[in-house]
């Protein structure tokens, strides 16, 4: 079964987007589910990410929602409700199988999900996907961006790792360019390009 965990460098880098153009792709091939393991502040005014990303295409399951849109463990203080690595991992392995899973992050990678410090890349050691996948800006910093978030991630998570560049306003040329070039001197595979529009997106490896 394709697992995709999909995180990002940082909150607000367009993770559900990418979590979306990944499942409506695998969900070619087959029932597809997208999974928010836990989420904060979904009741203020937007709608949930995993249905946002599910779509049309694929089963959208949240395994904790919290209503206040700050941090996990903050917002499920205030919501009194118990949000550790343990409790996620136990409804994460209760849902129903599916041929291909898209799991999206909450923020950036290293966001606790645990009061010992345990984070996304921890959670992502313990599902084992097939490969996770870091969502970066695309703009200047994304190479620092992405090899901050790699290493981090590595550290924890031994399977297959790479980045997406998205570009929620487009770089300029020679900005674009440097950025390919410092992930590809780092070693660090571009797994995914998107901007804006349906033809604004390339997949550097297919999901199977």
């Amino acid at each position: 079964m394709p697992i995709l965990f999909v995180t990002g460098s940082d909150t607000g880098v367009g993770k559900t987007h990418v979590a979306g153009l990944l499942a409506r792709r695998l969900a070619r091939d087959g029932f597809t589910q997208v999974i928010k393991p836990v989420e904060s502040g979904a009741g203020f005014g937007r709608p949930a990410d995993a249905p946002k990303a599910a779509g049309d295409w694929a089963e959208a399951h949240t395994l904790i929602s919290l209503p206040r849109p700050i941090a996990p463990l903050a917002a499920a203080k205030q919501a009194r409700k118990k949000v550790d690595l343990a409790t996620l991992l136990k409804l994460y392995k209760a849902l129903p199988p599916a041929p291909c899973r898209v799991v999206e992050g909450a923020g950036g990678v290293a966001v606790p999900l645990d009061p010992s410090g345990k984070d996304w890349a921890d959670f992502a050691a313990a599902i084992k996907p097939t490969v996770a996948v870091v969502v970066v800006a695309d703009r200047l910093g994304a190479i620092n961006q992405s090899r901050l978030a790699i290493a981090y991630l590595r550290r924890r998570f031994d399977g297959p790792v790479g980045v997406w560049l998205n570009a929620a306003k487009k770089p300029s040329k020679e900005v674009a360019a440097s950025n390919r070039a410092g992930l590809a001197a780092a070693g660090i595979p571009l797994l995914g390009e998107s901007g804006r529009g349906p033809k604004a997106v390339r997949f550097h490896f297919l999901p199977r």
